[in-house]
């Protein structure tokens, strides 16, 4: 049995793949069975049913020249032939191909049309008394029924195949969408995970620098200092490179992931105690920062809105470090309100220009901090450039928090140093979402 199915199957494959040469052999395997038989009523009626058989080779290819053809070849069979022949299966044959293959509804009605009139026709012809009216009938009701059942056969195999076609054509659409949409995704991550590593890289190698720079300073031009400056820091260096390395190989394996959560972009399990460890890092760095923050901020907040914050404090006090000079102190607030989380880091720095403006000169007398007391300004890290404040992480910032429905506000103050302002509506999480994004 499996073995019939399968060669059914293929049979059905080959004659899909191969219509034309399936008419040919039709065409011929009917000659030799109904045609060859017909000349059993002599050669008229053989001349007249191969004419009506061998057009059927090119049947789909020309189905409207094949039925004027069958049409007037049985009409030169009424004229001399006067009984029915086995090729007369042909004309059934062609009205199906029409009502099939032909996309023309008046064509396929024609092709109705003659058959009902052919089969009146036949009636006639091929009745003998003493009832001829009723055979007259009789004959040309069974025709004209046998022809509306092909013709609507034919008209129900048209609409499957145009479904078919249709049904092909929406899963290859659907195939391309779904291929845009991998490609989407994995240029989204691309895009997520090279603004991810600018963020970490900036942040962690401005810290570097800053150290850097005031150690040789210090090395160069203010008292001498002990092991434990030194020591320190050596140890914030290493604490702050160690840190980027853990952050950008946790991007990467979000790359490597292959169900990452987008939505989260890469964040991974966050807390509240990320916030202090990010504040004391910068500390560390030798800016002076002050933190006002409710501890219980990020309860019942989903994972991307609490990296989200982090990102911003962490761009915003980076941005610090870069510009506002030494002696510079950032203050940061984290708070709930009732439309969401509300981010603000501000300074009191001298800001990029009037940094600038000073000379480096300006600050060797101040003995109190030689790490700090003399930081010149960094390049930006990935770059290698003078970074401005309106730089890529402010316009990155802004991107993340548009995605969240957030907003990001940021610019000098009155009375100098610089602010930014975020705002990030929260929708709380359920007991059952708090466990999975907690």
């Amino acid at each position: 049995m499996k073995q019939r199915t399968f060669l059914a199957a293929r049979i059905d494959q080959w004659s899909r793949e191969h219509p034309r040469m399936l008419d040919l052999a039709l065409a011929g395997l009917m000659w030799l069975v109904l045609g060859l038989s017909s000349a059993l009523a002599g050669l008229p009626a053989f001349l007249v049913g191969t004419a009506a058989i061998l057009p059927l080779a090119v049947r789909r290819r020309f189905p409207t020249a094949v039925l004027a053809w069958s049409a007037a070849a049985f009409a030169v069979q009424l004229a001399v032939v006067p009984i029915p022949l086995p090729a007369n299966v042909a004309q059934a044959i062609v009205v199906y191909t029409v009502a099939a293959h032909v996309a023309s509804l008046p064509i396929r009605l024609l092709a109705l049309g003659a058959a009902l009139v052919g089969s009146v026709l036949a009636g006639f012809r091929w009745s003998v008394p003493p009832e001829y009216l009723t055979n007259v009938l009789k004959n040309a009701v069974f025709l004209g029924i046998l022809f509306v059942l092909i013709w609507v056969i034919g008209n129900l195999v048209r609409g499957r195949q145009a479904n078919m076609r249709a049904l092909r054509e929406a899963s290859a659409r659907l195939e391309e969408s779904r291929l845009q949409r991998e490609r989407y995704v994995a240029q989204r991550k691309r895009v997520g995970a090279a603004r991810e590593i600018h963020d970490i890289l900036a942040h962690s190698l401005t810290v570097v620098i800053v150290q850097a720079d005031g150690a040789e300073y210090a090395a160069e031009h203010a008292r001498p200092w002990d092991r434990a400056d030194a020591g320190r820091v050596f140890a914030t260096i290493g604490r702050t490179a160690r840190s980027a390395l853990t952050e950008v190989r946790g991007v990467i394996e979000v790359l490597r992931d292959a169900d990452p959560d987008l939505d989260g972009d890469g964040a991974g399990e966050l807390s509240g105690a990320e916030l202090p460890q990010l504040v004391e890092s910068v500390r560390a760095a030798g800016l002076a920062v002050d933190v006002e923050a409710d501890p219980a901020v990020f309860d019942d907040v989903p994972t991307a809105i609490r990296f989200a914050v982090l990102r911003v404090v962490r761009e915003s006090l980076t941005n610090v470090l870069k510009h506002a000079g030494p002696h510079a102190t950032a203050h940061v607030i984290v708070a709930r309100t009732q439309e969401g989380i509300m981010v603000r880091v501000e300074d009191d720095g001298v800001g990029v220009g009037a940094r600038r403006a000073d000379p480096i000169t300006d600050h060797v007398s101040e003995p109190a901090d030689p790490i700090t007391d003399h930081v010149s300004e960094p390049a930006d890290p990935i770059t290698g450039h003078a970074s401005e404040r309106s730089g890529y992480g402010l316009d990155g910032m802004r991107e993340r928090l548009r995605a969240l429905g957030g907003v990001l506000e940021a610019g000098p103050r009155r009375d100098g140093g610089f602010v930014v302002d975020a705002a990030i509506p929260v929708a709380v999480l359920s007991p059952a979402g708090r466990a999975e994004g907690a």
